[in-house]
């Protein structure tokens, strides 16, 4: 099944983001509907013929498409206009008249056009003696939103160039609200940018679409006769937003929010009796809100064009946040080197696509036995949500344990981990080759009982102008132990601590020591090597390809960092299901940031180097009207 749906259209053609073919098929057969009411077309077709063999300027037949498609898309479907057919013929051919005054400059100009009651004139409903002078039509037109007719006329324009521009898709499949067609630019060789506003207003529009598919897995189980439950999940996440972007606690932030907004906006209080809290009567622990955020992930991506194309590729690791409260059972303290700060600990799962890296999956730990605890719980999760097809799942030296590679392998993950740099690795790397990619098969786990008992090992060189480093966890209790006494094998057999049995017991780094006897491949430098352990046959890649692609688990360290550091407000809260709701927020607002640097461009016509950021995403959230993101879902069409 996956996230992307293949029996959405039920043999209908295809749609697309702004309701146009971007590569448009010349043997398709479909003709698609035009998107305006052909019978209006006829009518105003009566008046004024267009699309036909009549002949006009360059000016006028652009004036002429223009008022076509307000008078067809724009009047009959804008919130501005309530009721356009109910309109008297007076208003509606001054609401034309704002328009076409936006081409022509200003009223002096619009009525030397309209005196000549040609085909504009027409077109915009003018007969001889309905008043065309400059200061009726000003009058008139001063009662309108000068703001609707400047967006409606920059509209009206763009669609005008669909029926102007030979290649590329018709007028009549023009949405209301087009950016100009990419066809125009390749036509003239312009670079196709956006205004900030345009780009703001769009991206507020379909991040409302987006809250509308994850809101429904984010509802806890509120008091509904309190008075706080007017208050909608969108409002929720649009505080949540704001203290994002004030990186500001809860209190400050509502109250902040509250004197910028012109509409009602939860408090603080509101906020936390919409998250549970633990050891009370919902029963809530952090598995249930990971769950849920996971699910909210999933409904997003059955959003047609958003989900990553499969089998998926993962990357998979831990984080940290510091922490300066009252004890707590969940925080761990660092090694003594690390200046004894504390901290609260995360697992993140995320895919590694390009343009489609988003966060699976986000919970905070407070074992370090939950590792492959929670990666089992985020795979299981999603198969039961959407049930992707994964791959591969690369991960860091810290993550190299029993019940992780386990996991894997339960879940049918090939997976590559970056091995120590030590022991015989480091072996393997000094007698590598310089010059090619090289590989050690068949290397035996220690202490490990299960039916794989070998892995493989892939020795990369690193490219000299290879730049990138990694984000490192800070070593706490929870990823590491220490004091500990080391053979030239592992771990000493008198070892004591928690875990410390044969089938999970880690070195000093985290990790599962394997034996292996290594043959001299040559000589090399240990610091100009990659090591890579894998479950894969090694004999039958393409070893350097491989080295390319574990580069992309960078992207789970870039993701972390927009999570920790762009899309969480401040939680100064002690209580973890507070916490995972602060994560699981960020991890949504992430997925929203990814999700509208992939559909943005296609709906604003392929602007020339779009970037949308996070902090502007951000912004969207909290500017976006909720409500009407119910209506404009395309989802099911």
């Amino acid at each position: 099944m996956g996230f992307e749906r293949d029996d959405l259209y039920g043999g209908d053609p295809p749609q697309y983001p702004d309701g146009v073919d971007p590569h448009p098929d010349p043997i398709d057969p479909y003709t698609p509907t035009p998107t305006y009411d052909v019978d209006r077309w006829e009518e105003k077709n009566q008046r004024v013929e267009l699309g036909g063999d009549a002949e006009y300027d360059e000016d006028t037949e652009k004036m002429l498409w223009a008022l076509r498609h307000f008078d067809l898309r724009i009047a009959p479907d804008c919130d501005e206009i309530d009721d356009w057919d109910a309109l008297d013929r007076r208003t509606q051919r001054m609401y034309r008249a704002g328009v076409l005054k936006e081409f022509v400059g200003g009223y002096r100009e619009l009525q030397e056009i309209l005196e000549k009651g040609g085909p504009v004139a027409r077109e915009a409903g003018f007969t001889p003696g309905d008043g065309t002078h400059y200061s009726t039509l000003s009058t008139a037109i001063s009662e309108f939103d000068a703001d609707f007719l400047s967006e409606a006329a920059e509209y009206s324009h763009n669609a005008a160039l669909y029926a102007l521009t030979p290649q590329g898709s018709s007028f009549d499949r023009a949405p209301t609200y087009p950016s100009k067609p990419r066809a125009y630019y390749r036509e003239t060789d312009e670079d196709w940018t956006v205004s900030i506003d345009r780009k703001m207003s769009e991206a507020s529009r379909v991040v409302a679409e987006y809250m509308a598919l994850a809101a429904p897995s984010l509802r806890f189980d509120r008091d509904r006769l309190s008075p706080n439950y007017q208050y909608s999940i969108g409002d929720i996440y649009r505080l949540l937003a704001h203290l994002a972007i004030e990186q500001c606690a809860a209190k400050n932030g509502a109250e902040l929010l509250a004197w910028q907004s012109d509409r009602d906006t939860p408090s603080s209080s509101t906020l936390f009796e919409y998250i549970p809290n633990a050891g009370t009567d919902g029963n809530y622990e952090v598995e249930d809100i990971e769950a849920k955020f996971i699910n909210a992930t999933c409904r997003l991506l059955e959003r047609e064009t958003l989900a990553p194309s499969e089998p998926i590729h993962l990357a998979y690791d831990l984080t940290t946040v510091g922490w300066y409260g009252k004890e707590n059972r969940w925080v761990t303290g660092s090694i003594n080197d690390d200046n004894t700060t504390e901290f609260w600990h995360y697992a993140v799962l995320s895919t590694v696509s390009p343009g489609r890296n988003y966060i699976l999956g986000a919970t905070p730990l407070k074992e370090r036995s939950e590792k492959g605890e929670a990666l089992d719980r985020m795979l299981q999760q999603l198969r039961e949500n959407a049930d992707p097809e994964f791959g591969r799942i690369y991960m860091d030296s810290q993550l190299f344990e029993a019940d992780i590679v386990t996991t894997c392998r339960e879940h049918g993950l090939n997976w590559m981990i970056q091995a120590p740099d030590k022991g015989m690795y480091t072996e393997l790397a000094e007698n590598a080759s310089s010059e090619e990619p090289t590989k050690q098969e068949d290397i035996t786990f220690t202490d490990f009982d299960a039916s794989h008992r070998t892995f493989n090992a892939i020795i990369w060189p690193i490219p000299d102008k290879e730049v990138g480093q990694e984000e490192t966890t800070p070593a706490t209790d929870l990823t590491r132990y220490h004091d500990r006494t080391e053979t030239s094998t592992g771990i000493s057999s008198s070892e004591t601590g928690p875990d410390s049995n044969a089938q999970s017991r880690l070195d000093r780094h985290g990790n599962l020591p394997p034996v292996a006897e290594t043959t001299d491949a040559g000589s090399g430098e240990s610091d100009a090597h990659t090591i890579w352990i894998t479950d894969m046959d090694v004999g039958e890649r393409d070893l350097e390809g491989l080295g390319y692609q574990y580069r992309h688990r960078w992207k789970i360290e870039t993701a972390i960092r927009q999570l920790k550091h762009t899309f969480q407000g401040q939680c100064r809260s002690s209580d973890r299901l507070r916490r995972a709701v602060y994560f699981g927020a960020a991890q949504l607002f992430f997925n929203f940031w990814v999700a509208l640097n992939h559909e943005l461009p296609y709906r604003l016509g392929d602007p020339s180097n779009f970037r949308l950021t996070g902090l502007e995403t951000l912004h969207a959230l909290r500017e976006a009207d909720f409500e009407a993101g119910k209506q404009g879902n395309n989802i099911f069409i």
